[in-house]
């Protein structure tokens, strides 16, 4: 018979009363990963409240976001523990579509202020066009938490809404006071860039880099969007410092606009920059630059630490002799890292191995049928009696 998945009493011992058990059952579902997901989502909705608690503070500890909008569900909850829960595992779970299912709460009297608050903790710019929308609501309480998580954001981007929210009277303080802050803020990127460019001596430049890149990235998230744009920049090396910065924030939106200035721009030391940047993020979409850039001599080291951050290290499945020759390259640098994705790749498939050797039916060799022996010709003449027929 088929092996029982163990999975399911996992999730069970998440609630045991004896501390050890659960402990253990927390650390084998992290080392579960998807397969874990599947069974925590459907106790989400068990009868029992600590069990869809712990559902969702595990979800969260395994970061996966395909729980995002389930796990905001749970903020209607009849149960404090259960709210509260899902609150904490929104930090670390919540996409674009669990995000847009947050600021719609807003528009719900009881749990509103729980999703006002997440708002305020995550400060996603994943939420802004959701936000934008919701500063139109009917509600005039959805429209002022709207508006005061959007303030949080301080994105640039969000400079058109504040203009036509300067109309409403409930929000015309935040929006003179959002939109200050954003012309600030831009005036503050200009500022620290015209610093680069009014530098022509290429030492002098270079002794400013370090400064230029903190100050950026001192300026965070809010900054990402006007950064972007400046990695379009006629000087050098404002594009480089730019790049660096946005790798530095962190910030998912700066990928792209990063693959492309690393494939295409006109200056080396930029494609490097952008390189080096995207090795940051950790993000799968960078494998194929990176796998690129490790052939090249000046962006071996950055594109090999890249490849070493890849969170989804079944991408690099593919790239496997690539990887085996980096392990033994001479510089000890580039090897160290092979050896990390190698060390990676070789736990997911003994992880893959052992999944498919459970999901295989065991079989008792003493429950095998054994085939009857064939009937032997009948002997004919001259044929020997008796001894053993060969």
């Amino acid at each position: 018979m088929a092996k029982r998945d163990k999975t399911e009493d996992l999730v069970k011992e998440l609630i045991h009363e004896e501390d050890w058990k659960r402990m253990n059952a927390t650390a084998e579902l992290l080392k579960r990963g998807p397969e874990a997901v599947r069974h925590l989502l459907v106790v989400l909705a068990d009868e029992n409240p600590r069990v869809r608690a712990e559902a969702a503070l595990m979800l969260g500890r395994i970061k996966d976001r395909t729980a995002g909008v389930p796990i905001v569900k749970l903020l209607t909850d009849p149960e404090p523990i259960v709210r509260t829960a899902a609150a904490e595992a929104l930090q670390h779970v919540a996409d674009d579509a669990a995000l847009a299912a947050l600021v719609r709460l807003l528009e719900e009297p009881e749990p509103r202020d729980t999703a006002a608050a997440v708002l305020g903790r995550l400060k996603d710019p994943g939420a802004l066009e959701p936000l934008v929308a919701m500063l139109k609501s009917q509600d005039p309480t959805a429209r002022r938490m709207a508006a005061e998580a959007l303030e949080q954001l301080a994105d640039p981007r969000s400079a058109d809404a504040w203009i036509e929210a300067m109309g409403d009277p409930d929000l015309r303080v935040i929006a003179s006071r959002s939109l200050k802050h954003i012309g600030e803020l831009r005036e503050r990127i200009e500022g620290i860039l015209n610093g680069l460019r009014d530098l022509e001596d290429t030492v002098a430049l270079e002794e400013a880099r370090v400064g230029v890149v903190m100050n950026l990235m001192a300026l965070g998230r809010p900054a990402v969007s006007d950064l972007r744009e400046a990695l379009e920049d006629g000087h050098w090396m404002v594009r480089e410092v730019v790049a660096q910065a946005l790798g530095l924030i962190g910030d998912l939106r700066a990928v792209e606009p990063l693959l492309r200035k690393a494939k295409a721009d006109r200056d080396m030391g930029v494609r490097e920059s952008c390189i080096k940047a995207l090795g940051e993020f950790g993000d799968a979409r960078a494998v194929e630059v990176l796998v690129e850039a490790v052939n090249v001599p000046t962006t071996r080291l950055a594109a090999s630490e890249g490849l070493s951050k890849i969170k989804d290290v079944s991408v690099l499945l593919p790239h496997i002799e690539l990887i085996k020759r980096m392990k033994s390259d001479r510089d000890g640098l580039v090897s160290y890292h092979g050896g990390l994705i190698l060390d990676k790749l070789d736990k997911l498939m003994s992880e893959q191995g052992m999944q498919q050797k459970e999901e295989t039916v065991e079989r008792d060799e003493w429950d095998e049928e054994v085939p009857a022996p064939a009937p032997r010709p009948a002997a004919g003449p001259g044929a020997p009696k008796g001894g053993i027929i060969i």
